[in-house]
This record gives C-alpha cells, sequence and structure tokens, in this order.
C-alpha cells in the first residue's frame, strides 16, 4: 500500500494553525479555561524547558543556549507565575494530574535551587494523584550530578530520560554531541544508585551511511548497558542546518540511508529489542515493563483509540490541549516572559477543533499499535477505503476485542497516522511539509 515513508512523526493533533489573537481563537481559548466541567479528563502536565549547552545538528526542538544565571532567574519565576496564573482559571483548578514531565531543551540544566523551585511550585498550584508519575529529562553532563539527582529522589521523580543517541563517536563527533560516553556512565551509575523507577534513554538511527554492521554496535552497547526503557528514533533530516546538508550533497557526509535499509534497520531493532527482554510498548518505545509510560500515554489521548486524555502546558513552546484544542506558548523567550510578568497567558498558537472530536483517538491508534472496539466511534472517522486497503494489505488484523497493527503495518505509522487525519487537518500537514521542505534547519518543536 505505502511505498515511501511519510517523512514527519506525529506527536500532537489536531495541528497548529491559527494565531492566539483577539477576536474567536482567544474567546475560544478564555471560555475552555473558565468552563468547570462535570467530570475532569486525566491530565498531563508539560513543563517546558528550553536551554541547551549546546546545539545539535539535527535537534528540531525551540531551544536556547544557556545564557547564565540572571536568565534562568527569570525564566524560573516566570514559569512559576505561569503555574499560578492557570492554577486560578475554573478549568485547570479542578483537575488532578497524573503524570509532570519535565522536557526541553535540557531541563537539567538550571541551577539545583530553580528545580526545586519549579518542584514547589507544581505541588503548590496543581494537585496530583498519589503516586503520580514524574518524569525529568536532562542531558548527561548536568543530569549526572549527584545534588540534581537526590533533589528529584527526595520530590519523588520516578522516571529519568536522557539523549545518548548513538555510541558511535564519528556520528557523536558528526552530530555535535558534546557530552561524552563517561558522562552517560555517570548519570546511569549515579541513577541507579539512587534506584530511580525508569531509566530512559533516547537513540537514533537511520543516522548519516549508517548500515546493520554499524547498527549492530549501538545495539551491542546498548545491551550491555540494560537501561530500563529506550526510545528508538528514526532520525528526521529536516532539521539539518544548510552547512550539513550541503556536505551531506558534496559527500563529505555519507548520505541518509535508503528506503530498503532503512526497513532492515527497523526490523532488526525490533528483533534485538525483543531478543534483549524490551517489549514494544508504543511505536519506537521499548520497555523492560510491559506498558508505555504515562507521559506518552496522556500525551497521545489515552491510549489504544481514547481521545480524551489532556495536557497542560507551561513554558517557552510548551504545547498543551483542552476541550478538544490544541496550543503552543510563543517560542521566544523574552516575549514569553514579558508577557507572564504582565499576568497574560503566553499562548500564541491554536489549532481548530475536528469535526468529530473521537479523530484523535483514531489518528494516535498506530503509535499504541492497536484500537479497541470500545472505540468503535474513532474506528468509524477513519475513511472507509483506508480501512479496507489496510486490510487487505496486511497492515492491520482483527482480534476479539481490538484491531491490531501487523509487524508489517508497524513499519509505516507515519503514513497510517497521516491517512486516518481529518481532510482539514491533511491540508494543515501539508502546508507544513512543504514549508519544511524549503526552509533547511527549521526548529519546529516537532509535530
Amino acid at each position: 500500500m505505502y511505498r515511501d515513508l511519510h517523512p514527519v512523526t506525529y506527536y500532537f493533533y489536531p495541528l497548529l494553525q491559527g494565531d492566539y489573537a483577539p477576536g474567536a481563537h482567544k474567546d475560544l481559548f478564555d471560555t475552555i479555561l473558565d468552563t468547570e466541567v462535570a467530570k475532569p479528563a486525566e491530565s498531563l502536565l508539560y513543563v517546558h524547558i528550553p536551554y541547551c549547552h549546546d546545539l545539535c545538528q539535527f535537534c528540531p526542538f525551540h531551544i536556547k543556549i544557556a545564557s547564565g544565571e540572571d536568565v534562568y532567574e527569570r525564566y524560573t519565576t516566570s514559569l512559576c507565575r505561569e503555574m499560578e496564573l492557570l492554577a486560578q482559571r475554573p478549568s485547570i483548578a479542578q483537575r488532578t494530574f497524573s503524570a509532570v514531565y519535565f522536557g526541553g531543551g535540557s531541563p537539567s540544566i538550571l541551577p539545583v535551587p530553580h528545580i526545586r523551585r519549579l518542584l514547589e511550585g507544581i505541588h503548590r498550584h496543581f494537585r496530583l494523584t498519589p503516586g503520580a508519575e514524574i518524569s525529568f529529562e536532562g542531558e548527561p553532563r548536568t543530569l549526572g550530578n549527584p545534588e540534581l539527582l537526590e533533589l528529584l529522589k527526595e520530590w519523588k521523580v520516578s522516571r529519568l530520560s536522557f539523549g545518548l543517541q548513538t555510541y558511535d563517536e564519528v556520528q557523536r563527533q558528526r552530530f555535535r554531541i558534546v557530552a561524552t560516553l563517561k558522562d552517560v556512565e555517570r548519570v546511569t551509575v549515579n541513577a541507579r544508585r539512587l534506584g530511580f523507577h525508569d531509566i530512559n534513554v533516547d537513540m537514533m538511527y537511520d543516522l548519516p551511511g549508517q548500515n546493520l554492521t554499524t547498527l549492530n554496535e549501538d545495539l551491542a552497547a546498548l545491551r550491555a548497558a540494560d537501561f530500563d526503557s529506550v526510545d528508538y528514533y528514526n532520525l528526521h533530516y529536516y532539521a539539518f542546518p544548510k552547512k550539513f546538508r550541503a556536505a551531506m550533497d558534496s559527500g563529505e557526509i555519507p548520505p541518509k540511508p535508503g528506503m530498503d535499509m532503512h526497513m532492515a534497520m527497523t526490523e532488526h531493532i525490533r528483533w534485538h529489542m525483543r531478543e534483549m527482554g524490551y517489549n514494544a510498548v508504543a511505536d519506537q518505545v521499548f520497555s523492560k515493563y510491559d506498558k508505555v509510560c504515562e507521559y506518552f500515554r496522556l500525551l497521545w489521548g489515552g491510549g489504544e483509540g481514547d481521545h480524551s486524555a489532556e495536557t497542560v502546558a507551561v513554558g517557552t513552546s510548551a504545547r498543551g490541549y483542552l476541550s478538544g484544542v490544541a496550543y503552543m506558548n510563543t517560542g521566544e523567550v523574552n516575549t514569553y516572559c514579558s508577557m507572564v510578568e504582565q499576568g497574560q497567558l503566553p499562548v500564541a498558537k491554536l489549532s481548530a477543533r475536528l469535526e468529530r472530536p473521537e479523530n484523535r483517538g483514531a489518528v494516535f491508534m498506530p503509535k499504541f499499535f492497536r484500537i479497541s472496539k470500545r472505540h468503535q466511534a474513532a474506528i468509524d472517522t477513519i475513511p472507509a477505503d483506508v480501512w479496507k486497503a489496510w486490510q487487505d494489505s496486511g497492515l492491520i488484523y482483527e482480534t476479539p476485542g481490538s484491531w491490531e497493527l501487523s509487524e508489517h503495518g508497524k513499519q509505516w505509522t507515519p503514513n497510517m497516522m497521516l491517512d486516518a487525519f481529518e481532510s482539514s487537518q491533511r491540508q494543515v500537514a501539508g502546508v507544513s511539509l512543504n514549508a519544511l521542505e524549503k526552509k533547511p534547519g527549521v526548529r519546529t518543536g516537532t509535530f
């Protein structure tokens, strides 16, 4: 059915398309925040820290290079103030959060006292469920700080995640990954000593010139490291700056692996991760536990066709989802801080509402490799010809309680997600992809 892999992996839906400005969009969002609901949705709190020490060549996120204590102080104060502003709104005040995620950027770059203030602010302004999953993202050099890890353990952070990307030193230099493998070992040893429940690493494949032999070297190192979970992403090339792409065109940097090699590596990773004792708990997510972390489950609607879980997002460029509307804060840090200091919410973009809200559950179905028959309303939003083609092509199959992705279907999750989009959302996706292709090095914050 499919021949070429869709080049974008979607993490948010519906897609952003309108400016948050006086008029219909702002009025809609204000109404959402000020409306009490009888039964608040399952909720995730996302906290964005944009700062990093360095700019890795492949990174698509909205980040800022670290620039000093005064900058961190202002940003931390603004984050706490935004939490306070949101917590006063009826829609937010009444909900309980079952997961919190610190993302970035590299949250671990903040001084330890600032991170303590953020944790205090979260517990002051929001209700968390007992045993709520708190995840903290970082980079190996700063996340390995024993003082920071002890603070996180004190505040019941259960899940740590950091970017390892690859063990290949040539690729690490090519991508300007400054953290060393010794830094990786240090953070792993220190985190294990304190007994964190889930130590997760991000890995990448489809690297320039990569093949099964070099991929095996990464897999062998992962086996030895024995992390609790691994997010294993195929590398997207749209964030590479012009000089990097020019070096690829000239042959100075090897080319991107072709489609046949991509498919071979994807299957190779899945087989070897399973052989190492990892469960494929979600698309590109492998875990020694039997289910995906709460962060991904809630971010993608609740799981297996559910569309109801919501995300409250704070911080510059942070993305959330409330009452059928996706939103994003401004990505410009000074603008963000100024707006919050003036008592304004820093929202910059909104999505339209879907014609059928259940379509969100259908779109994220490939992330979970299945859709429960309890969510037939979500299945019904997928065009009938698409659903039939998936069956005829062997991408999905029926079980007594659900529809499941086959191993073949798991190769094509980005394509399946796009084909499940409502028609208006596919148009937005096409415009966004066209913009990406025309502007190398663009930092989207991911889709």
